[in-house]
């Protein structure tokens, strides 16, 4: 059995980097925006450059994760993985309890766990159940879009 430790280790260097931005000034100047852009700019937050700095930070950490996620699935499908890998990673954090407005690493962690169990137990249920593992792929497909629907559905209610 081979073991991705390079992953492993890429993937807790980051969860790190994540806790240790967080407590910056930056960091937090980026929480206060995202909790009310307006009273961040009152408060002096250079809202647009930092809006700038978290954009640039998101697309970077995105093309990481979309090399990880390629290397996992073990296929380079260059064309629509870009769509899978933003759906997968809203799935997985609201598979783990984390809301549309608070997630924490350890929630994303569980999430990739609970998600990653959901792709490898869909399709032995599907073939085990129906006969057709493909079976087990709508369920998984309907499983993602149904908790992402939900949580949105949950986030909007209680806003009102």
């Amino acid at each position: 059995m081979r073991v991705p430790v390079v992953t492993f280790v890429f993937i807790a260097l980051v969860c790190a980097f994540n806790l240790f931005f967080q407590r910056t000034r930056l960091g937090q100047e980026l929480r206060a925006m995202g909790q009310d852009p307006h009273v961040a700019a009152t408060a002096g937050i250079p809202v647009d450059r930092n809006r700038l700095i978290a954009t640039v930070l998101s697309t970077v950490f995105a093309a990481w994760g979309q090399l990880f996620f390629l290397q996992n699935l073990g296929t380079l499908n260059t064309y629509s993985s870009h769509d899978q890998v933003g759906i997968f990673a809203i799935a997985a954090l609201l598979v783990s309890g984390a809301t549309v407005s608070r997630a924490t690493v350890g929630q994303a962690l569980t999430g990739t766990l609970l998600f990653h169990a959901l792709f490898v137990i869909s399709p032995l249920a599907g073939k085990a159940l129906a006969g057709d593992a493909q079976i087990g792929e709508y369920f998984r497909v309907f499983v993602a879009y149904a908790v992402i629907a939900v949580a949105l559905v949950l986030h909007a209610w209680r806003k009102k």
